[in-house]
């Protein structure tokens, strides 16, 4: 029986180191990849401005190809919205509008995912560089203004967001790459 309280201490004791490092945690998340892609900012910028190319090179549009989207506003642009429905868990419910856009050198978007509370954007930014253009993708979250719970939540995954959210963001851009470089050779 002893073991069994020793077991069940060193479980309460890991549960509240875990408790105590995610409320130590920044309630702001951000992580960025990058990659450089020998086309014009024009042709990049057609991807990345338009929801309705968007799964051109959108890495979760091959996880879930069944996913059901709706698009709302212009086509492209601030205002554009592209919404979408799920059942698998890495791709999920949501919705992205564009906020800001900048002709051939960014987009914002912000967004929302289920249920989940805070502020999130992605910034998709695109600058010269040395064999064309160097195109960064970040991610932000903030759940400073999320209930109690909410913000614990929004804390504990930032510590692995990096870890869930960076591949796929290196895959989109090797996506976003192929077709803006395909594009650039047909033309």
């Amino acid at each position: 029986m002893k073991i069994l309280k020793y077991i069940g201490l060193g479980l309460l004791a890991i549960v509240l180191v875990a408790l105590v490092v995610t409320v130590l945690q920044s309630p702001q998340t951000h992580l960025e990849r990058s990659v450089v892609i020998n086309a014009p900012d024009s042709v990049i910028f057609e991807y990345v401005n338009n929801y309705q190319k968007f799964n051109a090179w959108s890495p979760w549009a091959k996880i879930d190809p069944q996913t059901q989207y709706t698009h709302e506003g212009p086509d492209a642009g601030i205002g554009a919205r592209m919404s979408w429905i799920s059942n698998h868990p890495d791709v999920g419910s949501g919705s992205q509008w564009i906020v800001e856009s900048i002709p051939f050198t960014r987009v914002r978007s912000g967004m929302q995912f289920g249920e989940f509370e805070g502020e999130f954007f992605a910034q998709i930014d695109i600058e010269p560089a040395e064999g064309g253009q160097k195109v960064t993708w970040h991610y932000y979250g903030d759940v400073t203004s999320a209930s109690m719970t909410g913000t614990l939540m929004g804390k504990f995954f930032g510590m692995f967001m990096d870890g869930m959210l960076g591949p796929q963001y290196e895959d989109g851009l090797k996506n976003l790459k192929s077709v803006a470089e395909d594009q650039q050779k047909s033309s």
